[in-house]
């Protein structure tokens, strides 16, 4: 399904006739294109820094302005207080718990990290999937287009420290596990990620 555009195309662009050669080239050059073409089922991965404002301000500023200058947003759980389900009462969903009314109430909770150019995201997902009890952490995670088979988060660095020096300690932790499996494509692309964000940031602790 792929192949058939590729090749209308070119042939559209040459107003005369290929031989029998050149066609084959054209769907070699097709076909290497598809299979080059990522897996609907492939995961990939992502740096995530889960933080709450529960946190001293200073410390998330200070978190939130390293990440913006390394491409990453910081992460919330929600915002406000949590709608807790009674005993009494059935489960309630992600928006009962963390619905927009909350939202709307508390997006001035938000305003000292939006006005400085903080990325904010909220994600009561990501902290159920990986049992985040503890913040700040800066974590190495799957994002699939599908369910994940491997949703355990790969690298994890705890701690209130600096983004660099949490990004310091994934890197020597994958390393480790690199000199283990340095064929391993999960590794090889949280050592991109990693070293992508390290430059952003420059020389700065």
């Amino acid at each position: 399904l792929i192949v058939l555009p590729l090749l209308a195309s070119l042939f559209a662009s040459n107003s005369w006739a290929l031989t029998p050669e050149e066609v084959q080239k054209a769907v070699a050059e097709a076909q290497s294109t598809v299979q080059n073409l990522p897996s609907a089922e492939e995961d990939s991965l992502a740096i995530a820094i889960a933080v709450s404002l529960s946190m001293p301000r200073a410390s998330l500023l200070r978190l939130g302005q390293d990440a913006k200058d390394a491409g990453l947003a910081l992460t919330f759980r929600g915002v406000g207080q949590e709608v807790k389900t009674q005993a009494n009462e059935k489960p309630r969903t992600v928006l009962e718990t963390y619905g927009t009314g909350l939202i709307r109430r508390h997006l001035e909770d938000f305003r000292f990290l939006s006005e400085a150019g903080v990325n904010v995201q909220i994600d009561p997902v990501l902290f159920a999937r990986h049992h985040i009890t503890d913040v700040p952490r800066v974590m190495v995670v799957p994002v699939c287009r599908t369910a994940c088979e491997k949703s355990e988060a790969l690298l994890v660095a705890r701690g209130d420290v600096t983004l660099r020096y949490a990004l310091e300690h994934l890197k020597k932790e994958l390393q480790e596990q690199l000199s283990q499996e340095p064929e391993n494509p999960r590794f090889i692309k949280a050592q991109t990620l990693i070293d992508r964000a390290l430059q952003r940031l420059g020389d700065r602790p």
